[in-house]
């Protein structure tokens, strides 16, 4: 999970490539309940399969790759509903060890620019890069320390070590580590033979909608206490993931929860697709307590394109390609052909410039990669292919170490675009 201060918009100036920080959200309460249930899901149509794909044989991936996966990088695996763009194999290779050298120590995936904390949120990345890639050793090492920082609701307590801003061993969990950790887990149990993936996996999951659900809609996570049900971030929003949490986890209404993330999205977007960070169970953006999060599109919102364009890529679902087909056509307005330097770090919900400083900068990879996902998804090739040109570029350079200053978060995210981009992240239980 992202907890942003105000040194998000203070490092987005060190980078001309516009690289800065990722944090949201505030500090949590305690669960709250109500809501309501929701039935159904959506279908649509589209056209699948890749295209200029370099799957490059001669690759030497070799790094702790496992002889037993079932789906050994690389995949190039076709989704139903999306074409990828011209891209290179060893392309993907290369930001994964680039991604890996710089932000696993060996034991959790670290925040080098905010004094080397932990949160949950990483660990959930690292554990998407290492089953995807075939990492098991690191999969298997990320799982373990998770473990080790569970709460009492046997979910992962959200930051762990001291950052710039003092110490974050904090109570309660992030709703959007402790789903990418369960995902992983569920697509792990497909990767490799042996091991308790599969219960591990069922065991989260039905931990995350005990104690991260209230009637059917996702909360930050297990102690927002009565804030939860109106301090909803819709960059956690998975409805792929609960598709897939669906099939093994059947005493739950996971159905009811993707339905109303979709609600709620649908009601918290603007004409452009533009979500606020943080919105209430009506979708008006809100700014939550004892943070500096304001309710613009910044760098929670970010990552909505991503999770939701996977669902139409997945699934077709008719929501997920109404969203994506206008947010694609916001950063397209934003973009050409040969550059996304138009597109900036923040908009108001209207496209307009936020105050402050969130906006003042050229986006990173946090926007730019999800942003090709999205593009995918909807067809629109000419944002597609310079999404992932421009991600290309920025996770294989000098530009993971600016001026000195790691960015986890960024990288992170152009690495899991990077896999989205390339058929490496997918939904193993189909």
């Amino acid at each position: 999970m992202s907890r942003c201060t105000a040194l998000v918009r203070l490092l987005a100036g060190l980078s001309l490539l516009g690289w800065g920080l990722g944090c949201a959200s505030g500090d949590p309460g305690t669960a709250g309940s109500g809501g309501s249930t929701g039935t159904g899901g959506g279908s649509g149509t589209g056209t699948g399969g890749s295209s200029g794909i370099v799957m490059n044989p001669s690759s030497t991936y070799t790094q702790n790759a496992s002889s037993t996966a079932a789906f050994p990088y690389p995949q190039g695996h076709a989704l139903p509903n999306c074409t990828f763009p011209t891209y290179n194999t060893d392309i993907v290779e290369t930001a994964y060890q680039n991604w890996k050298t710089k932000f696993f120590d060996g034991t959790k995936v670290i925040r080098p620019e905010n004094g080397g904390d932990t949160v949950s949120e990483g660990i959930g990345y690292g554990m998407l890069i290492g089953v995807f890639m075939n990492d098991k050793p690191m999969f298997d090492t990320l799982w373990s320390y998770a473990k080790s920082k569970f709460d009492g609701n046997h979910l992962m307590t959200w930051c762990q070590g001291t950052g710039q801003s003092g110490s974050c061993n904090s109570s309660g969990s992030a709703t959007d580590g402790d789903e990418d950790m369960a995902y992983a887990l569920l697509m792990a149990s497909k990767q490799w033979s042996g091991g308790t993936y599969a219960s591990d996996a069922t065991t989260l999951i039905g931990n995350i909608y005990a104690h991260e659900v209230s009637g059917n809609i996702l909360l930050p996570g297990d102690s927002f206490g009565s804030n939860g049900l109106n301090e909803l971030d819709p960059s956690y929003f998975a409805p792929s993931y609960y598709r897939a949490f669906a099939t093994v986890d059947t005493s739950h209404d996971w159905m009811g929860v993707l339905n109303e993330c979709y609600t709620i999205l649908a009601a918290a977007q603007g004409s452009d697709g533009l979500v606020p960070n943080w919105v209430n169970q009506g979708g008006t953006g809100v700014t939550v307590s004892n943070s500096m999060v304001d309710p613009y599109f910044g760098y929670d919102a970010c990552r909505i394109p991503f999770r939701i364009g996977l669902d139409y890529c997945l699934n077709g679902d008719t929501h997920a390609q109404t969203y994506v087909g206008l947010i694609s056509g916001f950063y397209g307005s934003k973009s050409t052909a040969n550059s996304l330097s138009g597109i900036a770090d923040g908009y108001t919900t209207t496209g307009g410039n936020p105050t402050g400083t969130l906006g003042d900068y050229v986006a990173g990879m946090a926007f730019t990669g999800p942003a090709g996902v999205a593009a995918m998804a909807a067809g629109a090739n000419p944002l597609r292919d310079i999404s992932y040109l421009t991600v290309k570029a920025d996770t294989t350079s000098n530009a993971m170490n600016v001026n000195g200053t790691f960015t986890y978060f960024h990288a992170s995210w152009g690495v899991l675009s990077l896999m989205a981009m390339s058929g490496n992240f997918w939904d193993m239980t189909q």
